[in-house]
């Protein structure tokens, strides 16, 4: 059996100690690296090259995000798990679009973290608890097209022009869009794109 050899990062210093504890008792994981920042986080996965880590989503030095795109760029395929408080759509589409592979809710039981862990470790992707990346709270290419092109000031009629599909296409995917995120007007929706960074 190989080892799962993680790194930890977490803000919560009693949410950190108590996730390493029980790290420290499970069979299959090794604990290689714990640290408080994202900053931090990022040089120990450098150097430690760990099988997963596990990263809060709000951090100071750097967000869970924010390390997951800097190693991203860098070529790091390391697999990464964000740990949340709250479950947020518009975050769950960024880590999404952000390369992560798991996205915990911090309510979850240890036996569900390790359960998502090992899938993670075994090379799948996971945005919740046994959700894959094709998931109806995933937008599609095409979807995230529409969102860009509504962010930008464009209308159905525009957007339809533009892609070669009708208007009452466009206003399937806005509608498909809107259901996935719990968004409810064109404003929430423009906001939601500028926060992703497609607008």
């Amino acid at each position: 059996m190989s080892l799962i050899r993680l790194v930890i990062a977490d803000d919560h210093a009693m949410f950190r100690q108590g996730l390493c504890s029980l790290i420290a008792m499970t069979e299959d994981c090794e604990l290689v690296g714990a640290c408080s920042r994202g900053d931090e986080a990022l040089e120990l996965i450098r150097q430690l090259r760990p099988t997963v880590a596990v990263l809060d989503i709000s951090m100071p030095g750097l967000d869970g995000l924010s390390v997951v795109a800097t190693l991203r760029r860098e070529g790091d395929t390391t697999p990464v798990i964000i740990l949340t408080a709250h479950d947020d759509p518009l975050m769950l589409e960024r880590a999404r679009c952000f390369g992560v592979n798991g996205y915990v809710n911090k309510e979850f039981a240890f036996e569900q973290l390790l359960v998502i862990l090992r899938k993670v470790a075994d090379g799948s992707t996971l945005l919740k608890e046994h959700e894959p990346v094709t998931s109806s709270t995933a937008l599609t290419e095409r979807e995230r097209e529409v969102v860009r092109l509504v962010a930008s000031g464009m209308n159905s009629r525009m957007i339809g022009e533009l892609l070669g599909i009708s208007n009452k296409t466009v206003d399937n995917h806005r509608t498909n869009i809107m259901h996935k995120l719990h968004i409810h007007t064109t404003a929430e929706l423009v906001r939601y794109a500028v926060k992703l960074g497609l607008g």
